[in-house]
């Protein structure tokens, strides 16, 4: 079962669409190498996972990349780049060519001055160097994975192919071949573009594998992200610790726990509270989770979810002839419509209804939680700056309130951006409004 999650949701937590600073949530971890690499972080990332097991394997993989091979793989890129190039060429050996006719094309070639034969003997001298790269590495990790206690399932899987590939007859010469003939390129080029192509292929994938672990380990390591456990879905639960957004310079972290009996998070407060930047960074938490990656936390338990949507950046369709408010309604009908068919998903909704009167703002926000609270088997967080409806939405025992805290000093408001219990009852936008001076600048016009 594949997870749930729209484009509304990839943008609004900014996954692969970079922000101001040219930042997404997947270049944080991109380090990797090699352009193989590139491609097989993204679809990690394009890829969140519904299985326990599966996620707990790529987690465990990761983690030992960071714990006990923090140099990760050293390739040779160069060689990497041509080999991909020479299995990629359009000439592909039919058949292996005797001694006098891998003599006659090379004299062939050179006097045509054309391009094959230079192709094939730089594409065999460069496999060759990777093969030994990825053998190499692959010992490494074979006595590193004899020491380990519980080693990675994944990594030891990879460690028996590899070990069978590496012991057929064919590949033993290679690691003493220094010299090479013009029958030997002939023959190691049939037997890399032709009998042994799927092994090539398989090393050339590991590598790429093996650099997006790595990638991601560094990046653990740099940003200080934790790694999260999949728990046993023996009724639903969602705990962080010290949850912290990416993209913030010194962050405020906050705890955040979610179960059965208390499935929905109600945050109010006033603007610039930091509740926006709360529900990306807890969005960021649980897609990532998925995939088996390290999240911005400290640590992270969770019931594997079929699926994420959030509403936090949602715009007005002008081209549909939509309005915001309108926009609003129909992303919460599709949301709904999403739960009906999947109803094991996390729902974040940041300030419901802004784009409407306070009336039926109120209201709708109303209606809308107390119709969630209903709905026990998914997560919800909503967040509002219209306070008055928390006092009503009490009778709902599953539903935790939270707010910002704000300390004032001076007469003025400090932002400590930390969670905390509760309903806010503080109001800064007049506040907001005289401290830039807008009325007085309003009055200075001339009439």
């Amino acid at each position: 079962m594949n997870f749930e999650v729209d484009n509304q949701t990839l943008k609004d937590l900014e996954i692969f669409d970079t922000v101001k600073d040219g930042k997404s949530v997947f270049s944080l971890y991109d380090f990797t190498q090699c352009q193989g690499g590139r491609k097989k972080l993204y679809k990690f990332l394009a890829n969140p996972l519904t299985d326990r097991s599966a996620i707990s394997e790529r987690k465990d993989a990761i983690l030992f990349f960071q714990t006990h091979l923090p140099g990760g793989l050293d390739i040779d890129k160069d060689a990497l780049d041509f080999t991909e190039f020479y299995l990629r060429d359009i000439y592909h050996p039919t058949r292996l060519p005797s001694k006098t006719v891998a003599f006659e094309r090379i004299i062939m070639d050179k006097l045509s001055s054309g391009k094959e034969y230079y192709i094939v003997e730089k594409g065999v001298r460069s496999t060759i160097n990777l093969l030994k790269n990825i053998h190499q590495f692959s010992q490494i990790l074979a006595k590193k994975l004899k020491s380990t206690e519980n080693p990675p399932a994944l990594l030891v899987k990879n460690k028996e192919e590899i070990e069978r590939l590496f012991s057929k007859t064919e590949y033993q010469e290679i690691w003493t071949l220094s010299k090479l003939k013009a029958y030997d390129i002939a023959r190691l080029d049939y037997m890399f573009r032709n009998t042994n192509k799927t092994d090539i292929y398989s090393f050339v994938n590991l590598i790429y594998e093996y650099d997006a672990y790595f990638s991601i380990a560094k990046a653990a390591e740099k940003y200080n992200f934790g790694y999260p456990e999949a728990v046993a879905a023996e009724g639903n639960l969602l705990e962080i610790k010290e949850l912290f957004h990416p993209f913030v310079d010194n962050a405020i972290a906050n705890d955040v726990r979610f179960d059965g009996s208390s499935n929905i998070l109600f945050i109010s407060g006033p603007n610039m509270a930091g509740k926006s930047t709360f529900l990306k960074s807890l969005g960021i938490a649980v897609y990532v989770a998925h995939t088996g990656l390290p999240v911005p936390a400290r640590a992270m338990k969770f019931s594997v979810l079929s699926g994420l949507c959030t509403t936090i950046n949602i715009s007005d369709n002008l081209s549909s002839g939509y309005s915001h408010f309108y926009a609003e309604v129909m992303r919460i009908k599709n949301v709904a419509e999403r739960l009906k068919a999947n109803n094991n998903m996390m729902v974040i909704f940041d300030e419901l209804f802004r784009g409407t009167n306070v009336k039926d703002a109120y209201d709708g926000t109303l209606a809308i939680v107390n119709a969630f609270a209903h709905i026990r088997s998914s997560f919800f967080v909503i967040s509002t700056h219209i306070v008055e409806v928390a006092k009503e939405l009490q009778v709902n025992k599953n539903i935790n309130f939270s707010y910002f805290d704000i300390l004032e000093e001076g007469g003025h408001p400090r932002y400590t951006y930390k969670l905390k219990e509760g309903v806010s009852d503080v109001r800064l936008g007049m506040y907001i409004i005289r401290k830039e001076g807008v009325i007085d600048l309003i009055e200075k016009i001339k009439a």
